[in-house]
C-alpha cells in the first residue's frame, strides 16, 4: 500500500515556498527588476528547470546586462546566491545556485534576542570595546526611536552588535548611518544601513562630522552616474566598479561634461548593450577630434589622482586646525574646559532629540541656548587673547568646494589645475 498526491499538470499551478526573510530582508532595498529575476529563476529552479540567462531576459522582457546585473547584485552585495563561473570566462554562462536563507541566518544562531544577549556579555567580558551594558542599549533604544519601533528586534540587535564588534564600526557612525537611511529614502532594514556603515567603516570614518564630510564630497558625483545609467536605460540599484570606472575615464580624463555624455546617451536608444555602445561612440568622437588618449592624458589628471591632491590637502587643513587647537588649549585651558562641556552638551541633546519624553521641544531649546552661551564664552576668551574666533576652525584653501575639487553641481571646480599641481 502507498499514498502519492498527483502533481499538477502545468508549471504555473505549482506553489512556490519562498521564505520569508527574503521578503523581509531583501525585497524592500532591492530593483523592482532585481527581484523578478530572482523569483522567476527561483520557481523554475525548485522545479528542475534550468533557464539561461537570455532565456530569462526575454522571458521577463528586460535586457540580458539587466539580468547578470541582478546576479551580481544578489551574489556580491546581498550574498543569497553564488556564481560559478565557467572555464570560458563568460559571464553570460556562469551558473547560479541559490543559498539556504534560514540555513545561513539560523545554522548557528536560534534565536535573535538571545544571540543579541550573547554578544553584549561577550563584548563587556572580553573588553573588545569600550561599549559598557549602559551605553548599548542605549544605542539600541536611540536607534528603536529613529526606525519608528517600540523596541528593537533581537536580529537587529545582533546584526549592530556584529558591525561593532566584528567589523570595527563606532557606535556614533552606526546611529548616524540610521539618521541617513531614514531621511535619504525611509528604509531602515538592517541589510540596508548594514551597507551604509560597512562602506563608511572602511572609509575610515569614525563621527557624524566624518560622515557629513564624505557625503558632501561623493553625493554630487553620484547624482551624475545615476543620471547617466537611467538616460542608457540601465537603472542599476548597484553601481559596479568597472561602470564606474568607465564614467570616472569619461568625466575625468577626457574632460566630457553631464550634459554631453547624456546628449550622446540618446543615441543609445534600441540598442542592446547601450553602455558598450556609448563607450564606442566617444571613442569615434574623439578619434576625429585627433585625440589618442596621449596628449589629453597628459593635460588631465585621473580621478584617483584628484582624489589623492584633495584627500592630501583636508589633512593638511585638519593638522594645521589640530595644531592651532592645541595652542589655544596650551595658553587658554578655559577654552578646552568649555569644548569639553559642549561635547556632554551636544550628547544630551542628541538624546532628547532621539527620546519620546513630553517637554522634549523645551528641553532642546534649552540645551541649544546653552551650547550657544557657552560658544559666546568661547569667542570672547579668543578675541581677548588676540585671536579670530574662528581661529580653531579647519581653513578650505577653496571655500566653493570645500577641498574636494568638486561643486554641489557635480562639475569640476576652478580651484584644480592638474599643470600646476
Amino acid at each position: 500500500m502507498s499514498y502519492s498526491i498527483e502533481k499538477p499538470r502545468e508549471l504555473r499551478l505549482e506553489d512556490t515556498a519562498l521564505p520569508n526573510i527574503f521578503i523581509e530582508d531583501v525585497l524592500p532595498d532591492a530593483d523592482g527588476d532585481f527581484v523578478r529575476v530572482y523569483l522567476y529563476a527561483y520557481m523554475h529552479c525548485k522545479q528542475g528547470i534550468c533557464l539561461t540567462h537570455s532565456q530569462l531576459a526575454e522571458a521577463l522582457g528586460i535586457p540580458p546586462e539587466k539580468v547578470l546585473a541582478a546576479w551580481r547584485y544578489f551574489a556580491e552585495e546581498r550574498k543569497i546566491v553564488r556564481r560559478i563561473s565557467r572555464p570560458l570566462g563568460d559571464e553570460m554562462l556562469c551558473d547560479i545556485e541559490f543559498i539556504d536563507l534560514k540555513g545561513e541566518m539560523y545554522g548557528t544562531k536560534k534565536n535573535g534576542r538571545a544571540a543579541a544577549e550573547r554578544a553584549a556579555g561577550a563584548v563587556g567580558a572580553a573588553g573588545k570595546k569600550s561599549i559598557i551594558d549602559e551605553e548599548l542599549k542605549s544605542l539600541f533604544d536611540r536607534i528603536a526611536v529613529i526606525v519608528g519601533a517600540p523596541t528593537l528586534d533581537g536580529r537587529d540587535a545582533a546584526k549592530i552588535l556584529s558591525w561593532l564588534q566584528e567589523d570595527g564600526a563606532l557606535p556614533e557612525i552606526v546611529e548616524t548611518a540610521y539618521v541617513y537611511a531614514r531621511a535619504q529614502s525611509g528604509i531602515t532594514t538592517t541589510s540596508y544601513v548594514g551597507k551604509i556603515v560597512k562602506k563608511w567603516t572602511e572609509k575610515g570614518l569614525r563621527t557624524k562630522a566624518d560622515a557629513a564630510e564624505y557625503l558632501a564630497e561623493t553625493n554630487a558625483r553620484y547624482g551624475i552616474y545615476k543620471q547617466l545609467m537611467e538616460a542608457i536605460g540601465l537603472r542599476y540599484s548597484v553601481l559596479t566598479d568597472a561602470e564606474q570606472e568607465k564614467f570616472d575615464l569619461w568625466l575625468d580624463d577626457y574632460g566630457y561634461t553631464p550634459e554631453r555624455l547624456l546628449e550622446l546617451a540618446k543615441n543609445t536608444a534600441g540598442v542592446r548593450n547601450k553602455l558598450q555602445y556609448l563607450g564606442g561612440i566617444i571613442k569615434k568622437e574623439r578619434e576625429k577630434q585627433g585625440l589618442d588618449g596621449g596628449a589629453s592624458t597628459q593635460k588631465r589628471t585621473t580621478l584617483a589622482a584628484r582624489e589623492d591632491y584633495y584627500k592630501k590637502l583636508r589633512k593638511k587643513q585638519e593638522a594645521e586646525a589640530e595644531a592651532r587647537l592645541a595652542k589655544i588649549y596650551a595658553e587658554i585651558p578655559a577654552v578646552k574646559e568649555i569644548d569639553e562641556a559642549n561635547v556632554v552638551l551636544n550628547r544630551e541633546l542628541l538624546k532628547t532629540l532621539t527620546s519620546g519624553k513630553d517637554g522634549k521641544k523645551q528641553a532642546v531649546g534649552s540645551l541649544n541656548a546653552r551650547i550657544a552661551g557657552k560658544q559666546r564664552e568661547r569667542i570672547g576668551l579668543l578675541e581677548e587673547a588676540g585671536y579670530a574666533a574662528d581661529f580653531t576652525d579647519k581653513k578650505y584653501t577653496c571655500e566653493r568646494c570645500k577641498d574636494t575639487g568638486l561643486l554641489e553641481d557635480g562639475k569640476s571646480c576652478d580651484c584644480f589645475h592638474p599643470t600646476a599641481k
